[in-house]
């Protein structure tokens, strides 16, 4: 029980540090310290962080409580989504953390998390989901967000993965962060030992690399990609660089262009921050 403990306390740092960095970070198009939005400011991010980082660690929660459990907290300090991309993904990576067994690695635990999600996990976080109102949901012919799911949470998250890049991740075991994501951030962090720069770099990536699902719900994926295609030029420049602080005007000026324009690349951010987080469990 004493080891529950001190790996919740760390959990619950480590979760802490990534959603601080989150909106430290220069993103472009979503909440920070360089610029904020008429109905979101930083910090209400920072209130759901704290509100929602004992439920998301809880040891004793199964992966639908722990799930809605902080985004309850974090509607009832901030009466608003602002972190319901990152509890879906964190909370599978809390749950394998603590799942783990010697000699059986966080992404065997993980594996071993999904495989045994049940429906009633399912109706969780649906309640969840239905509670954040994240943008862009629109209809879908099976398990719709509006009905009860009667399938098991990965299967629900399977059906959904070819519209939703965080749904796909549990379909596909995570693989995207830790194959893609985690080295990224590692790589940036050993080429300029900076933590918000690096977590720049990798939004960045991820933006340039994966078209964001929530601009495509939202606007299509034909903008979607456009988005990526107008920024994979300078995120190849930000990341070859020594000095990424050289192109922070740039990124501001993006940054602008995507507000004027309503256009919040809030996935890439929740694939960054969930990354950042498994990055800290290794």
């Amino acid at each position: 029980m004493n080891g529950h403990k001190e790996l919740r306390a760390e959990l619950i740092r480590l979760y802490l540090h990534v959603c601080q960095l989150d909106v430290q970070s220069l993103k472009p198009g979503n909440i920070s310290v360089y610029s904020g939005a008429k109905d979101l400011s930083v910090d209400d991010f920072l209130n759901s962080a704290k509100a929602s980082a004992e439920p998301i660690t809880d040891p004793n929660s199964s992966l639908g409580f722990r799930i809605l459990n902080a985004a309850s907290a974090t509607h009832d300090a901030v009466s608003t989504n602002t972190n319901l991309g990152m509890i879906l993904l964190m909370a599978p990576l809390v749950q394998a953390a603590y799942a783990q067994q010697a000699g059986c690695g966080i992404e065997l635990a993980l594996v071993n998390i999904l495989q045994q999600t049940s429906i009633e996990d399912a109706q969780l976080v649906y309640q969840a989901i239905r509670l954040a109102k994240p943008g862009g949901m629109g209809d879908q012919d099976d398990q719709d967000i509006s009905e009860e799911p009667n399938v098991t949470l990965l299967n629900t998250m399977k059906i959904a993965s070819t519209w939703d890049q965080i749904a796909a991740q549990y379909s596909n075991n995570f693989q995207d962060i830790f194959n893609f994501g985690v080295p990224r951030y590692q790589n940036l962090m050993e080429k300029w030992n900076d933590e918000k720069w690096a977590t720049t770099g990798l939004f960045m990536s991820y933006l340039a690399q994966y078209p964001d699902s929530l601009i495509e719900r939202k606007f299509g994926l034909l903008k979607a990609r456009e988005i990526s295609d107008m920024i994979s030029d300078l995120e190849m420049e930000l990341c070859r660089s020594d000095s990424p602080g050289r192109y922070e005007a740039q990124l501001l000026e993006i940054d602008r262009q995507l507000k004027r324009n309503l256009i919040n690349p809030g996935t890439s951010a929740d694939l960054t921050a969930a990354s950042i987080f498994a990055a800290g469990l290794i």
